[in-house]
This record gives C-alpha cells, structure tokens and sequence, in this order.
C-alpha cells in the first residue's frame, strides 16, 4: 500500500481496509420488496425526476473531491496500477447516501462498493464512478469527474457528468439531447479520419503490430485519463472519435455512452456490438466512439486487428 499522510482537516470516512463495504441503511435498502416491484413502471418516478436527483447529487459531489483536490492526501493502490484515493470513498459515500435514500428501490453499482448481485433484480440501477481519472485528480490535473448513470434494463436512460476542474457539466436523457453547461451539444460532422482528432495516447495508434491496417499519420491524438471526458469531448464536438482496446467497466462507460448518443454519436464494442449495462460482469472489453461518419473507418482497423489478437492468445 502506496500513502501519503493523512491531513489533519478531515478523516476518510472509511478505511482501506473496509472500503467497499456498505452502510446498515443501505444494506437493509436493498432487502425487502422493493427490489422486485422496481422491475414494474407503474413503481418508477418519471425520469425527468431522476435527472434532477441525479445533477444535484453530482454537483454535491464535485464540490466534496474538490476539497481534496490538489491537497496532500491519503491514497493506495487497489492493484494492477490502479489508485484509489480518500477522496474516492469520501464521494462514493456522499453519493450513495444522496442517491439511494432518495431511490431505495434501485440498484446500485459503483467502482468504490462491493458489488452485490442484488442490483440484478432491479429495473433501474445508479451507476457510478466517483471519481473517474483518479489518477489525473492525484497528479492535480483537471482531466477527470464526477459520473452518474440511470440505467434502465441494460440501458442508459439518465447521465450526469462534471469536470469540476474545468467546470463543464454533461447532462443528458434519453429522447431528450445532451448539454454542456445547460446549453445544446453535438457531434462534429467528421467523416474523414486523416482529419480527424482522435482522443488516445498517439504512440498506440503509431505501432504497426497492433494495427495490421494503419492509421492515417494526419490524424491527431490526445491522450485523457478520464475515459468518460473522452467520451463527452466528442459530444461536444472537441474531439471526433476515440478507440480503446483495454477493457472499460460499467461505471467508466455508462454515462458518457449516453451523453455521447445523444449528441449524434456513436459508441459501440470492437464487434460492433451496443454495451450493454447491470450484467453479472460489468465489463466492455473494447469500445469504438466517434461521429456516424468515422465508424467504417474505425472499424476497418479495430475488427482485424481483434482477429489478430485473438489468434495469438488462442
């Protein structure tokens, strides 16, 4: 375990080595009948109630993680290179607190909870990184947020997310568009990838062993910890298109899949699968996002270089 010591203004309000684990009220939230009549529409309030719920408890949220920001505090490694800090938990359980109180009846499924089957029973389910880009709130840069996703059997239907260290906030609902900032978003109208502005590490698009189908050397990269920031620079048309090939969580996905749908997007799997959300395993093992437009481009270099892959492993 990797720490700094802790300040003296506050105590995490839970310890490594509990962290995860739920409080008694939510514990006893997700017991009893509600768990099964969530799954009936007659039992869910209009989602436009959910969005209101959802943006307050984001906002409350980014406010909590900025009073740590750019602070000496505690933080420790969860493994495989992936830190987890007190800001983290302090967020984690403010919003589920703010979340599951209001909706006792959903699910819940966050990076920083233990996981319990139980959310598969429910109709809608909170989804939620508390802090996605852990790792660039830690170094004090201002490419991470707050994210908050409503979903609904398998699919976003309510999505918040806030950059606070930039203070651009995402917000979309199913049917309805997305925003930044209260104002209208949408994708570019790229098309071309030699012009288009990719969101990833430049050097990973560079090798040829990964790729068997290159990809244009006039096409711009730009790395960003946070993938859901990826995500929503694209809706608002910042970026064009964004390509991972390491595997993506529920949380990391959720909300900016949404955000990212509703500006005119595209997200999808490197099958061209649509991600689907609250299974068993939470867990997307490629993702393709971008314009309408740059998908057959996108895909004529991610399904080969897939095949290949798979090949070797197998």
């Amino acid at each position: 375990m990797n720490t700094t010591d802790m300040p003296e203004r506050r105590a995490a309000p839970d310890s490594p080595d509990n962290m995860g684990d739920r409080t008694d009220d939510h514990t006893d939230n997700h017991t009893g009948t509600h768990d099964t009549k969530i799954a009936g529409a007659e039992f869910c309030p209009p989602l436009d109630r959910d969005a209101a719920l959802a943006e307050r408890a984001v906002r409350k949220g980014a406010d909590l993680a900025m009073e740590y920001f750019r602070k000496h505090i505690r933080y420790w490694d969860k493994g495989h290179n992936d830190p987890v800090s007190e800001a983290d938990v302090a967020v984690d359980h403010y919003l589920r607190h703010a979340l599951m109180d209001a909706r006792p009846g959903y699910g819940w499924l966050s990076e920083e909870t233990r996981d319990s089957d139980r959310r598969l029973a429910c109709g809608r389910v909170w989804v939620v990184d508390p802090i996605d880009g852990t790792r660039a709130f830690l170094e004090g840069r201002d490419d991470w947020g707050v994210s908050v996703a409503l979903v609904e059997m398998g699919v976003p239907q309510v999505a918040a997310f806030y950059a606070p260290a930039r203070d651009a906030f995402y917000m979309a609902v199913a049917g309805q568009g997305a925003t930044k900032n209260g104002e209208s978003i949408h994708v570019s109208d790229q098309a071309d990838l030699a012009h288009a502005r990719m969101m990833g590490d430049p050097d990973a698009f560079r090798s040829s062993r990964l790729w068997p189908e290159p990809w244009p050397e006039t096409m711009t990269a730009e790395p960003a910890n946070s993938i859901a920031l990826r995500l929503c620079q694209i809706a608002d048309s910042q970026y064009d298109c964004c390509v991972t090939l390491r595997p993506k969580n529920d949380w990391d996905m959720a909300a900016a899949d949404l955000i990212l749908r509703e500006a005119g997007g595209r997200v999808t799997t490197g099958d061209k699968a649509p991600l689907i959300y609250n299974r068993a395993k939470p867990l997307h093992r490629h993702i393709v996002a971008g314009t309408p437009g740059l998908m057959p481009g996108m895909m004529q270099r991610v399904v080969p270089a897939l095949n290949i892959w798979r090949n070797r492993a197998a």
